[in-house]
């Protein structure tokens, strides 16, 4: 049996994208094909791979073709275990640790004519898939979720949150300093 083109399905067009050359569906399938099959070829890991092909992994942000993103994501960490569910939980970890949108597409209105702000809709994704995080033990993602975004696990296992606040239009507040 051939393995599914993970990601095939999605209009990735639909999206808005800073720029014209930010969307590139052969670079969103590559990247979903490295976490599931990583290639020596690839000019870097898969997490980084799928960081890049849906925001700014330098910056920390997130285009709004994440949102599709995460739910592919999602469909790997329940369908492929082993090292794709790693690298898929990785990416949506990532995120939750405290990636902003980029710069003027906070939010983008899909195709059935409502605004759907970026960060509080890939939080309510993940966070509605808490069922499936608990069958495959995904335990780092269910320790940060009810603390809400921004929040992310350490190396020894203690929870660090990185100071901004998730506003609903998808936009990130961070308290000024003293």
């Amino acid at each position: 049996m051939r393995d599914p083109i993970w990601g095939n399905d999605v209009d990735w067009a639909a999206f808005p994208w800073p720029e014209p050359g930010d969307y590139d569906r052969r670079q969103i399938l590559s990247a979903l094909r490295a976490v599931i099959r990583p290639d020596p070829a690839d000019w870097s890991d898969p997490g980084t791979l799928v960081r890049f092909a849906v925001g700014n992994d330098h910056r920390g942000t997130v285009y709004p073709a994440a949102v599709a993103m995460t739910d592919v994501l999602l469909k790997i960490a329940a369908a492929c275990p082993g090292e794709p569910r790693r690298v898929a939980l990785d990416v949506l970890e990532a995120w939750w640790s405290g990636f902003e949108p980029e710069s003027g597409f906070a939010s983008y209105v899909d195709a059935a004519g409502h605004r759907v702000a970026v960060l509080p809709e890939i939080a309510r994704r993940v966070t509605a898939a808490t069922d499936l995080l608990t069958g495959i033990e995904a335990r780092s993602l269910l320790t940060v979720i009810p603390l809400g975004w921004g929040h992310t696990l350490n190396e020894d296992g203690g929870v660090e949150f990185w100071g901004g606040r998730l506003n609903p239009d998808g936009s990130v507040h961070f308290p000024r300093g003293g």
